[in-house]
């Protein structure tokens, strides 16, 4: 998966243009979520779209992804914006290098349908943000595809593109109840490539 998203890194932005009805919402969601002057943790954030999104309220963001590809992409991009927030970092979902209860907010957008034991991931997410803080993880919905976004996915499969899960938006949602980190909202977005916009609030005893 890493070769792919390497690979992919240049093109990424492009394939997010087709599917712009669903990003542009994915990124206004992600905008009124962020506390002003919060600290939020960015995982697995490809070109930095929601890190950017994130930036015009947050305190700081640290934009972390496994690719230095697309890593490099996002750090041209917040150069470009003169964004001095934004910090960058090769990090694993699975094992984030910060101490428990540190971020306001941790973002993971449309990763999760990638990972084979994604409850896992939600479990480390939880573990490093605070009491009362979000989690915000839109995720694409790949069972409700139309005949265009079947098209896509199949073009992107043939480039080494590997969903571990197809989810619908009730299976998505029912996953991260199951992980029993808070209470699960979750929006709907449609679009080519349908996302579940989900938000746990995070309940730590």
């Amino acid at each position: 998966m890493i070769d792919f998203w390497s690979t992919f890194a240049k093109f990424y932005d492009v394939a997010e243009a087709l599917n712009g009805e669903v990003y542009r919402e994915m990124l206004s969601l992600t905008r009124v979520m962020i506390p002003r002057g919060a600290a939020v943790l960015d995982c697995a954030a490809g070109t930095g779209a929601l890190s950017i999104a994130a930036a015009e309220r947050a305190g700081s963001v640290l934009c972390t992804d496994t690719s230095e590809k697309m890593l490099e992409v996002a750090r041209k991009k917040c150069r470009r914006r003169r964004l001095d927030n934004v910090s960058f970092e090769k990090r694993n979902i699975f094992h984030l290098e910060d101490e428990d209860n540190t971020y306001d907010i941790v973002i993971a957008g449309n990763v999760l349908h990638l990972l084979v034991n994604p409850e896992n991931a939600v479990k480390e997410m939880c573990r490093v943000v605070k009491p009362g803080g979000k989690l915000l993880l839109p995720t694409f919905v790949l069972k409700d595809k139309n005949s265009l976004s079947e098209k896509l996915i199949d073009i992107y499969k043939k480039l080494g593109f590997s969903p571990a899960r197809d989810y619908s938006p009730n299976s998505y949602v029912e996953m991260l109840k199951g992980c029993n980190a808070g209470k699960v909202k979750a929006r709907l977005i449609k679009g080519t490539v349908p996302c579940c916009y989900a938000v746990i609030s995070v309940d730590k005893v």
